[in-house]
C-alpha cells in the first residue's frame, strides 16, 4: 500500500514539476547523497550539491533552483567544493551518488557522467545498497536507495 501511495504522489508531483528530483531512502540509516546537474545546452555534470536523506524517508525538489532556495549551495564540479556555482531553475538532473565528490557518480541519465542507472555498494555502517536512477519523463527523476 505504501508503494502505491508513493507512486500516486510521485505522479501528481511529476506532472507539476519543471524538472523534479524525488529521492527515496529505504535504508535503515541516514544517507548523504551527491547530486550532479547542468544548465541546458552546457556540458553535463558541471554542478554538484550534497544533502542528507534520513533513514526510511523521501525528499523531493521541484527543480535545480529549489535546492538553492532550501539553503544548499551548488558547487563547481571542475573546481571543487570551495567554488560555489549557481544554477538556474531550468537545470537538468544528470547523476547521483553515495560515493562522494570527486569520485565518478554512480548512477545517472544516459549520456551524462555516470556509467549506468543501477549501482550497488555499501554505505558507512548500513547494509549493502542498490542505487537506482529512473527517468519519469519531462526531466523528472526518481533516485531510490534500497537495501
Amino acid at each position: 500500500m505504501k508503494k502505491i501511495l508513493m507512486c500516486a504522489a510521485l505522479a501528481v508531483a511529476a506532472f507539476n514539476a519543471q524538472a523534479g528530483l524525488f529521492v527515496n531512502n529505504n535504508l535503515a540509516c541516514d544517507i548523504s547523497l551527491d547530486v550532479y546537474a547542468s544548465e541546458p545546452g552546457a556540458p553535463t555534470c558541471t554542478h554538484y550539491v550534497w544533502f542528507k536523506v534520513p533513514a526510511g524517508n523521501s525528499v523531493a525538489y521541484n527543480n535545480t533552483g529549489s535546492l538553492t532556495a532550501a539553503g544548499f549551495v551548488w558547487r563547481d564540479a571542475a573546481l571543487g567544493p570551495l567554488t560555489p556555482l549557481p544554477i538556474s531553475n531550468a537545470g537538468i538532473w544528470d547523476a547521483a551518488s553515495l560515493d562522494h565528490y570527486p569520485t565518478t557518480p554512480e548512477v545517472g541519465r544516459p549520456g551524462a557522467c555516470a556509467p549506468g542507472i543501477i549501482s550497488t555498494g555499501t554505505w558507512a555502517s548500513c547494509p549493502s545498497y542498490t542505487l537506482t536512477w529512473t527517468a519519469l519523463g519531462g526531466n523528472n527523476v526518481l533516485v531510490e536507495v534500497n537495501p
